[in-house]
Parts: structure tokens; sequence; C-alpha cells
């Protein structure tokens, strides 16, 4: 019986002594865990947060301006381009916003629209459309920026179209841009830069 106890005493594995060397280690382990758990929480925040940023400025377009500092431009803006097509009676332009076609002129209104646009030309919905009127006496909206570098009044419809007016001759060209098409005030004007007035063209009545 004495034998068995010994032998059962020598396999029971001495108790093993931890040492402060051992204590630091295990402290080691424990704060490069916890960095990496932290690491890992902080890039999944930040993918959420591009996300929510992205999201919320996807209708506006980043461009550099002169000085490399970014500019904000909305993305639904057209570009002016250069007209190469067949000229209208009564009006010539020399630009049109890209994607847009002279619709049609009945001498009175020149219009230019989109291509899918089936409307008459009298339909001013959704279009820029350029008429002469006989220059009316009395009160008039005073001047605020220029066309050829000649005097302009620019403003804003009660329905909420651009109208830019300016004299011509004996005459006033009046353009009005609709609401839906976004071109800006500085691209409007260089739009009516663009526009001559021909023999054929006759000043609107009423």
């Amino acid at each position: 019986m004495n034998d068995v106890i010994d032998r059962l005493a020598r396999l029971t594995p001495s108790p093993t002594t931890s040492t402060a060397d051992d204590a630091d280690a295990d402290l080691r382990r424990g704060h490069r865990a916890l960095s990496r758990r932290r690491i890992k929480r902080a890039a999944l925040g930040g993918a959420a947060l591009t996300l929510a940023v992205g999201g919320a400025f996807s209708g506006i377009a980043l461009t550099s301006g002169n000085d490399g500092a970014p500019t904000v431009q909305a993305a639904d803006n057209v570009r002016l381009v250069d007209y190469d097509g067949t000229q209208m009676p009564g009006f010539t332009v020399a630009k049109v916003p890209e994607g847009f076609v002279l619709q049609g002129s009945d001498q009175y209104v020149l219009a230019v629209a989109r291509p899918d646009d089936d409307t008459t030309v009298s339909d001013f919905r959704d279009k820029i459309v350029v008429t002469l009127e006989t220059t009316a006496s009395g009160a008039q909206d005073p001047a605020n920026t220029t066309v050829g570098g000649q005097p302009a009044t620019l403003v804003t419809t009660p329905d909420g179209a651009t109208m830019l007016k300016y004299a011509y001759n004996d005459f006033t060209v009046v353009i009005q841009m609709w609401s839906t098409i976004h071109l800006t005030d500085e691209q409007l004007v260089e739009f009516a830069e663009g526009v001559e007035v021909t023999a054929d063209a006759k000043p609107s009545v009423g």
C-alpha cells in the first residue's frame, strides 16, 4: 500500500511559482487585445460616418477652384455649348444648354427645348424662350446686370422662372428661362450675349 501511495505522490506535478515577469507578460497581452478591439470599433465607426456623409452630399459635386480650394456645384446644373445646327427665323443663337435644341420659331418666339418636347413654341414650360417687345414707357425695373456691356434687368417671376430684359435698338429683348432649366444667372447672360435679332423678328403684341 505504501508503495502505491509513493508512486501516486511522484505522479502529482509540483506547483509552479508565478514570477513577476509572467505577470507583466500577461498584462501586456491584455493591453494588446484591448487595443485591437478599440481600433476595430473605430474603423467600423469611421466607415459608417463616411457612408452617412456620402449619402448626405449625393446631390452635390465637389470641384476645385482656380486656387485649388474645393467649390460646391449642384449636380444637376447644365453647361452651355456651342450651337452648330440650323438657325430659326427671327433670332439666331451662339450657345444652347447641353442636350437642348432649337424647337422652333414663329418670328415672335424662339423656343429652346429638350429634343423630346412635343409642345408648341407658344408653350413656355420647361424651355428658354426669346421674344421681342416694344419698349414700354413708364417705370421699369432697375438694371442689375449687363448683356454685352449694356444695362439689363434680371428678375424672378412669380411662377419661379428667370427673366432677362435688355434694350435692342428700339425694342426690348426678353429671355425667359423656366425654373426646371438649371442655368446660373451668369450662364443665362452668356446665352443672351450669343442671341442676334434678325430682320424677321417681330415684337409680340399684348
